[in-house]
This record gives structure tokens, sequence and C-alpha cells, in this order.
């Protein structure tokens, strides 16, 4: 039987696959990088709990950033920008011009709400949210909160819409043709 490539139970393993997992890596592809086969890594993992844990301890802090980035451009806010450049002029208040001629210029700019990355937060954790969702009944901002059924019927629509006065199915094509030759 040859030798293990590595010593699994040890520290320094797991440190290795919880850094992949850490980086956003899958399990294949750490098992590439560890020089493992693909079908070995998953029996290891079975195997050994502390790989396991290692790749769980590194994919939960990796899910914990993207969640939190997720629900700032959710929840929008302000963005600050800085930008270093150099400028040949002088200013008034030469405070923040560095010595080498470069001065730092910080803007601040206002984010809009996501209202995509709200929706998905709210059906995520909100369990009355996911219910009214997966219910279909949807809430309209222009019916005042009230539910809709999602639905209307067509033809009542059209009938409680129709402008025409009492020529339901006639055909009007005579009104169009005397109308074009009085335009000429």
């Amino acid at each position: 039987m040859a030798d293990c490539k590595y010593e699994y139970e040890s520290e320094s393993f797991s440190n290795a696959c919880e850094n992949y997992a850490l980086k956003g890596l899958t399990d294949k592809e750490i098992a590439i990088e560890l020089g493992l086969n693909v079908t070995y890594f998953c029996e290891l993992k079975s195997k050994y709990d502390n790989i396991s844990e290692a790749l769980a301890r590194g994919r939960s802090k990796i899910i914990s950033a993207v969640r939190q980035k997720y629900i700032g451009v959710a929840l929008g806010g302000l963005k600050r920008k800085t930008v270093t450049r150099k400028i040949p002029s002088r200013f008034d208040d030469e405070s923040d011009i560095h010595p080498d001629g470069m001065i730092v210029l910080e803007t601040t700019e206002e984010l809009a709400p996501n209202a995509q990355a709200l929706a998905t937060l709210l059906f995520n954790y909100d369990e009355e949210w996911r219910k009214k969702v997966i219910d279909g009944k949807k809430l309209d901002v222009t019916s005042n909160g009230k539910e809709l059924n999602g639905s209307i019927n067509i033809m009542s629509w059209l009938q409680a819409n129709n402008e025409d006065d009492g020529n339901e199915g006639e055909d009007n094509t005579e009104d169009l043709d005397n109308e074009e030759e009085e335009d000429n």
C-alpha cells in the first residue's frame, strides 16, 4: 500500500481545507488543489470529521460575508469612493495634498435599495411573506395593500371599458371608408 500524501487528521491539513473553502472553492476544486482524486477526497470527508468541519467553518465565513454584502445592496445607503490622483494645481487648503503632490478625493454616493434583493431576503427570512408568495396572493401598491387574486376576466374588463356607443359586434369598416373619402 502506498504512503499517504498528507496526514489527514493533522491541523495543517484541516487549515488547508478551511482556507480553500474560505476562497469559495468547491469540493472538487479543493481536491484538485490538494492533488487528490475527487472521489477519494469525498471518502476522506466522510471518514475524518475534522475535514468536513474545516470545510463547514470556511464556507460559513464566506457565506456570512456574502450575506452582509447582499443585505447592504438590498437596503441601499451611502457608498464612499476614494480616489487618489496627482493634481498639478494647488488648492487654498493644502491639508489633503501629500508631499508627493498626490491628493485624496472622497465622494459619497447614495445607492437606492434593490427591490429584488429585498424580496429575496423577505422570502428567505420572513415566514408570512413566504406564505403569501407561495399561496399566490400578491399585494399591489396601487390597491392600497388590498389582496388581489392575481387575475382578471378579460371579457368583463372589455365590457366595463367599452366606449363604443352600442355598436358591439357590428362592422365599422363602412364608417372608416367614409372618413377616408372626406379626408381626400
